[in-house]
């Protein structure tokens, strides 16, 4: 009985130790699982070849912010690739490699882009494909702005020695807003309406307007658009129109300065502007918008150049403006003049007839 019972017992104590053994040997594992919270990113439609070769950069700005978690203090690495895919389809994948040396994490750890600069902690490697930076590099916009395109970061922070580590992505696609060009109202031009609607083109998503009138003894557009804004906006588009109550009313017989600010976010949290040429225009006692130089050539760009030689017989000719704008024997407003010359440029052949009578 003693030697059935023994049995028994020993039998019973090697059924449950593989489980205790796989108890303590999983229990190390399940400490050191690591977490991470969505990346935090810079809203960037621009980035420099320093943003992406970040190791290296001799002024960095904050691109982004890694936090991660664990269950007490962990023994960690981190690495980072960058994949590099331009609006022409060219692809570079790892354009950008590094790993970092093993770090502590207690409960929470967040790193930046910064921290990497700075060594904290220090990058074990670090490689950057040939290929890739010279491609970037060669087509480098001014300012070292490198193509716009699809850069997809990957960061896994994994704990030394095994157990769960975690992986997250973030994609920056800069666009390069660069094309900004000032539309209406023509430069000089007269305006019929206290609430002019102002147009311009940019290829970027946010513009900022601003306007100033010119005060006696203000003799160029750059001394009157240097002082005081008589209205500032920052806007979503490529429009305005000036607003009828809240600010300043535009007076008649006046004349402002205006321009255009194509705005641009960069890392750092920062932005930069590009700006338009500045422009004028007047505010008459009467009448709708007129016809000038500023609205020939805007036409003659509209229409193509299969209409060059009218245009050139009313330079050549000393053919002057007879009075305002009119379309079937009305005249226009400003808006109806800006959709007509849209029209055109998307359409030349909406004009099937141009001639001078």
């Amino acid at each position: 009985m003693m030697t059935t019972h023994g049995y028994r017992f020993f039998s019973t104590i090697r059924g449950i130790l593989p489980g205790l053994l796989a108890f303590v040997l999983a229990s190390p594992l399940h400490a050191q699982t690591i977490t991470l919270d969505p990346p935090q990113v810079a809203p960037v439609n621009a980035l420099t070849i320093n943003d992406l070769d970040f190791l290296n950069a001799t002024t960095p700005k904050w691109l982004f912010t890694i936090s991660m978690h664990s269950a007490g203090t962990v023994s960690a690495t981190m690495t980072i690739s960058i994949d590099v895919t331009l609006a022409g389809g060219e692809a570079y994948l790892g354009a950008v490699y590094l790993e970092t040396v093993p770090f502590p994490i207690t409960n929470t750890k967040i790193i930046t882009n910064l921290d990497l600069v700075a060594g904290n902690p220090a990058v074990s490697r670090h490689m950057v494909r040939a290929d890739a930076k010279q491609r970037l590099e060669q087509s480098a916009l001014p300012g070292g702005m490198i193509p716009a395109g699809m850069y997809r970061f990957v960061v896994t922070v994994t704990p030394v020695g095994g157990g769960s580590g975690a992986t997250t992505e973030f994609i920056l696609q800069p666009t390069n807003p660069s094309s900004l060009s000032l539309r209406f109202p023509f430069d000089g031009a007269e305006t019929g309406s206290q609430f002019p609607l102002f147009e311009w083109f940019y290829d970027g998503a946010r513009s900022r307007i601003s306007i100033f009138e010119q005060l006696p003894g203000q003799s160029s557009l750059e001394e009157t658009a240097s002082g005081i804004p008589h209205l500032t906006a920052t806007i979503q588009g490529n429009s305005y129109q000036y607003p009828s109550s809240s600010v300043r009313a535009l007076q008649v017989g006046k004349t402002y300065a205006w321009y255009v600010e194509g705005l641009v976010d960069v890392s750092g949290g920062t932005e930069v502007a590009l700006k338009s040429e500045i422009r004028s225009f007047h505010m008459p006692l009467t009448g709708g918008p007129v016809w000038n130089a500023s609205v020939l050539d805007e036409l003659e760009a509209a229409l193509g150049p299969k209409y060059k030689g009218v245009f050139d017989q009313i330079r050549a000719q000393g053919l002057v403006p007879a009075g305002g704008i009119s379309l079937n024997g009305s005249t226009i407003s400003q808006g109806d003049l800006s959709r007509l010359l849209n029209l055109f440029r998307s359409n030349p052949d909406a004009a099937t007839v141009v001639d001078v009578e």
